[in-house]
């Protein structure tokens, strides 16, 4: 089974997120998007080469609910039966600066 890692900052980065939708008032529609960026960083250990090349070498990107998810595929052949481990770098929020992994 392939695995999937957090990078630390990326841990950062969805503990900022979490922080931000908790806000008091931020209604259910807020968990709702917390918990689809949640699974859908899951679901990259099913289909890792499902989502485009990033902008950094050998990343790729998910995009969920207006966050991007930076990630890695070592080794990444292109194809979900034969791509290695993922690593997830870093996770955007909307109109955030991606130039620093």
């Amino acid at each position: 089974m392939r695995i999937l890692d957090i990078a630390q900052r990326a841990l950062q980065d969805i503990d900022g997120i979490q922080l931000w939708q908790s806000q008091h008032g931020s209604g259910p529609a807020a968990q709702r998007r917390m918990h689809a960026i949640l699974d859908a960083i899951r679901a990259l250990r099913h289909h890792p080469c499902r989502y485009p090349k990033g902008e950094h070498p050998g990343t790729r990107v998910l995009t969920v609910e207006r966050y991007v998810v930076v990630y890695e595929v070592k080794p990444d052949t292109g194809r979900n039966d034969t791509a290695g481990d993922v690593i997830v770098l870093r996770v955007f929020g909307p109109g955030q600066l991606r130039n620093v992994l």
